[in-house]
Formats: C-alpha cells, structure tokens, sequence
C-alpha cells in the first residue's frame, strides 16, 4: 500500500486506549500514518533509529555517493 499522509504526534496527548490497542510508549513522538487506499490510521512509535529509520523501513533504497 502507499503512504499517503504522516503526522507526528505525541503519545501522552493520545488517549489510553489508543495507547494500548497500538502498543505506544506512555510517552514520546510517535507517527500517525494512513496508506491508500482505505486511508484507515496508524499510530507507529519512533524506535531508536528515528524517523529515518521509519522511512527506509518503507520501501526499497539504493545507497548512492554524491557528487558534489
């Protein structure tokens, strides 16, 4: 499915049954997404790699140097 939209969000302003039907932390940044084509949210919390990680986790991406 493709992403469509992506917000980050803050656990703690997040009720406590969302919380736990997502396993999100108590607190910290977290990322709501929605992917087509049903636009149904998810809430994803930042890992240690931090956003770039959750965006490599999404598709596939070649490593290429820079030529400045």
């Amino acid at each position: 499915m493709t992403l469509k939209n992506i917000r980050l969000a803050r656990a703690e302003t997040l009720s406590p049954e969302i919380r736990q039907q997502f396993g999100l932390p108590e607190n910290g940044l977290i990322i709501i997404e929605s992917r087509n084509p049903d636009l149904k949210e998810n809430f994803v919390s930042i890992k240690k790699g931090g956003i770039r990680d959750y965006l490599i986790s999404l598709g596939d991406f070649k490593e290429v140097p820079i030529d400045e």
